[in-house]
């Protein structure tokens, strides 16, 4: 039988996941004039608001310097059930912030005040959104699997690095030894 050393929890890995991924969106990017290209605050959309989303909704508003303030979904009670937590999390924090939520997640990428977006929607969906939001000028965190095919693959890594965004794919539990064989 094979023996785990004692290690991070499952809850401490994966809030520490959640933190490096929002540290990889935060970091500056220069322009050609050697200026941030980015501002300080990151303001964050979310596609998809399923039991996945809200648990990296609960992370990502606990990290200083990022700011979630729309939210896409195909159910309207999912889209009330997020703007609900968002609006009671900043309130308790004594902010007001007025969060959009949309049934098209093209209509949240048309946000130019957007500078990064989540997506945790159902996998078939992934590359096609990943790709749209790097062609929208979106960095992306996106859940696994990335993509479906090769060929998807190979069209959001052209996206990404033709737009020059940020791609990152949550991968939690996989280094969890609960979750190893």
């Amino acid at each position: 039988m094979k023996e785990h050393k004692k290690g991070l929890s499952r809850r401490q890995f994966l809030n520490s996941t959640i933190t490096g991924m929002a540290g990889i969106m935060i970091l500056p990017k220069i322009s050609s004039f050697g200026q941030s290209a980015i501002p300080s605050e990151v303001k964050l959309g979310f596609i998809g608001m399923g039991q996945q989303s809200m648990f990296l909704l609960n992370g990502f508003l606990q990290i200083p310097g990022v700011q979630v303030i729309a939210g896409c979904d195909v159910y309207g009670i999912k889209r009330k059930r997020f703007e609900k937590r968002v609006t009671s999390f900043y309130a308790t924090a004594g902010k007001k912030v007025k969060i959009e939520t949309y049934e098209k997640y093209q209509d949240l990428l048309n946000r130019a005040d957007i500078n990064a977006v989540v997506i945790a929607v159902p996998d078939h969906s992934h590359a096609m959104i990943a790709i749209a939001a790097c062609t929208a000028g979106k960095d992306v965190y996106l859940e696994k699997p990335m993509t479906f095919t090769i060929k998807e693959g190979q069209e959001l890594r052209k996206a990404v690095r033709q737009y020059n965004r940020i791609l990152a794919v949550g991968s939690q539990q996989r280094s969890d030894p609960g979750f190893q064989h």
